[in-house]
């Protein structure tokens, strides 16, 4: 099969990775074409059909159109898959000269999403996201990572040892950080410490809240970290505070190394944790006070995610999002050649 991955990204993020890391694992089977910014070149295998072109600019662009449409006509793919709305949005716009079927996968909900009707079929990283999307061709994939290479068991005894939590994100508003640092200031225990990995352009704004709340060397900022899977050996709770997301990754990595998460109620998360780890989004009280029955008993938090463990490990690998996706494009590149024929 040959399949012609579109990104329109010019980030890095969650999207980036999983568009990334999805077409290094389907060149196994496939002979995969990419289409996206020239930046991320380096980041694919040697196998993948790499061609550079800018999409983050305007998605009405009439020159970018027509050097993408070029592009896929000269692939000549079995499939086309496009990654979240703007990559969607112009193929939607190239839909009539396209021959091959069209794969969306839908990574976020935004308000329109119009763009999604016209495709042959649609990937949707959680059913939350599902449940927005006219489009009655829906298949649900929920995001994958690697398994830890080797899963550490924290201690459960909360009197012998300080707590760890971490926060895994980009620095902007939608991740809640804000949020989230007003939920920690009403942790009274002194022995729990907050760290925030990421970077963005909020971080000098969230640098002075905390110390606006006097949360001083409770919380650190440690910026951009390549060492996840060993910051979260170290970590007691993983924290999501977002006010919006498709379906987080940091989730799936936590999970995968049997690291407890509480969250806001967004997709993915809502979908997969107990709802004793839940809290309201954008509510620093809601927040606080499943932060706060977390840390209270570790034991009881351990026996609470044991099957939320065992989830993960059959539902969340990278492997199976890989053979989930790689089916939904063989059927739909399959059902393209009987139409043609």
């Amino acid at each position: 099969m040959r399949v012609c991955e579109i990104m329109a990204g010019n980030d890095d993020g969650g999207l980036e990775n999983h568009f990334i890391d999805l077409a290094n694992a389907l060149v196994r089977n496939n002979e995969v074409h990419v289409i996206a910014h020239a930046r991320y070149a380096e980041r694919f295998s040697n196998e993948v059909n790499f061609h550079p072109l800018d999409l983050s600019r305007s998605r009405k662009n009439p020159l970018t159109l027509y050097r993408l449409l070029n592009m896929i006509k000269a692939i000549r793919p079995d499939v086309v898959h496009a990654h979240a709305n703007k990559a969607a949005a112009m193929v939607t716009s190239l839909r009539r000269w396209i021959s091959a079927p069209c794969v969306a996968t839908i990574h976020s909900l935004k308000r329109n999403t119009g763009m999604f009707e016209h495709f042959d079929h649609l990937i949707a990283v959680s059913k939350g996201v599902a449940r927005g999307i006219r489009n009655q061709s829906v298949t649900v994939i929920y995001n994958g990572r690697n398994r830890c290479s080797e899963i550490i068991q924290r201690s459960t005894d909360v009197a012998m040892e300080a707590r760890t939590i971490t926060c895994i994100g980009r620095l902007v508003h939608v991740k809640g950080i804000d949020v989230l640092l007003k939920a920690f200031s009403k942790i009274d225990n002194q022995r729990v410490q907050l760290q925030i990995v990421g970077e963005g352009d909020a971080r000098h704004h969230l640098e002075s809240l905390a110390d606006e709340l006097g949360l001083g060397e409770r919380v650190s900022f440690l910026g951009n970290r390549e060492d996840i899977e060993s910051l979260l050996a170290e970590t007691d709770l993983v924290v999501i505070a977002s006010r919006r997301e498709g379906f987080p990754l940091v989730l799936v990595e936590a999970l995968l190394c049997h690291r407890p998460v509480v969250s806001t109620r967004v997709p993915g998360a809502a979908e997969i944790l107990p709802q004793e780890v839940l809290a309201d989004i954008e509510n620093p009280d809601s927040l606080a006070d499943r932060l706060s029955w977390s840390l209270a008993d570790a034991q009881r938090l351990e026996k609470t995610f044991v099957p939320v463990f065992k989830f993960a490990e059959a539902a969340l690998t990278h492997d199976h999002q890989v053979s989930a996706t790689e089916t939904v494009l063989q059927d739909v590149a399959r059902r393209g050649k009987l139409c043609a024929s």
